[in-house]
């Protein structure tokens, strides 16, 4: 079970509105000597390079040390050199974009097992969008559930929640049913922090708790267990 804190963030990173959620990891380290690894490795078939700039730009508005680490498919992830960048970071963040990609270039990869190790000594790790998607038990997309990374057992991720459609929520339980997970639809600026079963809610949205008998809504400064929902899924 990993040790270090998790944020996962509904979408829109990197921007003046999701800042209030970074602010809120860097005072969980309490320290000032962070440092931020941003790996862009979802926007690989997009602007990787783009989107690992904006992340660096973000943070050091913070006033905080970023760099990014260009892991961005199955072989660079594998590439001890790469990974060995990750090493003084403490906080990781992994950017949003395609999470089919991200999920088979980080599986079963040198990074994702220093990923692992990282935060199970205490490393605060970040996944904004498809990066939230693939920390979890399982995802599902384009149509298909799947088993993602599994740092966070029994949980499903989909973000930019308030973006979908009308009747998602009741479409979402039915995909739920049998399939033993609890689901956070997380709002765009908008992050779930905590590990285990204990979550805060920060940003200026919304994170709804749902299981396929269940669904409640949860915001900014609000705390939750998922304890009641596995019990009852």
């Amino acid at each position: 079970m990993s040790k270090g804190l998790i944020a996962l963030v509904g979408g829109n990173e990197f921007r003046p509105e999701s800042a209030s959620i970074d602010r809120l990891l860097i005072e969980h380290l309490g320290t000032s000597h962070t440092k931020v690894a941003i790996l862009p490795t979802a926007a690989a078939n997009e602007h990787p390079e783009l989107a690992g700039r904006n992340g660096v730009q973000h943070f050091r508005a913070l006033r905080v040390a970023a760099e990014t680490v260009m892991i961005v498919d199955q072989a660079s992830a594998n590439d001890p050199g790469l990974v060995e960048q990750l090493s003084g970071a403490n906080l990781l963040y992994l950017a949003g974009g395609n999470p089919q990609h991200l999920l088979q270039a980080l599986i079963d990869s040198r990074a994702w097992r220093r990923i692992s190790a990282m935060v199970g000594e205490g490393c605060v790790l970040a996944g904004s969008s498809a990066g939230a998607m693939v920390l979890c038990d399982a995802m599902y997309y384009g149509g298909l559930w799947q088993q993602a990374l599994g740092m966070l057992p029994g949980i499903c991720v989909v973000p930019h929640f308030a973006e979908r459609p009308a009747g998602l929520l009741q479409d979402l339980q039915s995909l739920l049913t049998g399939k033993g997970l609890v689901a956070l639809g997380i709002d765009g600026a908008t992050a779930c922090v905590g590990h285990r079963d204990e979550w805060l809610v920060t940003g200026r949205g919304a994170v709804r708790v749902m299981t396929p008998v269940r669904a409640d809504t949860f915001t900014t400064g609000e705390s939750f267990s998922l304890a009641p929902y596995r019990a009852g899924r």
